[in-house]
């Protein structure tokens, strides 16, 4: 049974109070209320009366003394329980104080990891950027190369027909040029 301090200390308050009681009840049932016998005195020789024993004093002081010797085991028990908890309070300190160090060296970490984390993710987004850049440039690119295919075609189909031509108009002339020997 374990008791608070304020409770242990009002049970002991109440016992002591029991305690005066009966001394007190004691006192006043060994108190005759007559006055004592005056001593004989027989041949010079004193007489002398005995105190009775009260028998309820010996009941209600052994139960006190029990209740007494209760509160005092209560209180050493609760004394062993405060120190046990004042070592647990020191250790817990101590991993507090341990646990509060890690705390502060993991919070770092992250803050770094995170910082890390930010400049990482900016990279990539630049990344992302140039990448979307460069395909831009290179549908771009790609758009030019099919209009300058496509002009290199016309131009060499234009080409084609002019050499064409040219080879049509030079076989003419060759072939008057024939027909104008022939009669010389």
């Amino acid at each position: 049974m374990t008791l608070s301090g304020t409770s242990l200390a009002d049970r002991n308050a109440a016992l002591r109070a029991e305690l005066r009681k009966a001394r007190a009840t004691t006192q006043a049932e060994s108190i005759p209320s007559s006055p004592p016998p005056a001593p004989l005195v027989s041949y010079g020789f004193r007489r002398q009366t005995s105190s009775p024993q009260p028998s309820n004093d010996t009941a209600a002081t052994a139960r006190l003394r029990q209740d007494f010797a209760k509160a005092q085991q209560d209180r050493a028990d609760l004394q062993s329980q405060v120190e046990s908890l004042r070592k647990e309070i020191e250790a817990a300190t101590l991993q507090s104080k341990s646990d509060q160090k890690k705390i502060l060296t993991l919070s770092a970490s992250n803050t770094q990891l995170a910082t890390k984390l930010k400049d990482r993710g900016e990279e990539l987004r630049g990344k992302a950027k140039l990448l979307v850049n460069v395909q831009d440039e290179n549908a771009t690119l790609n758009l030019q190369l099919n209009v300058a295919e496509d002009q290199a075609k016309q131009l060499k189909k234009e080409n084609q027909e002019l050499v064409d031509r040219w080879m049509a108009r030079m076989g003419k002339e060759a072939d008057m040029m024939n027909e104008q020997g022939k009669f010389q």
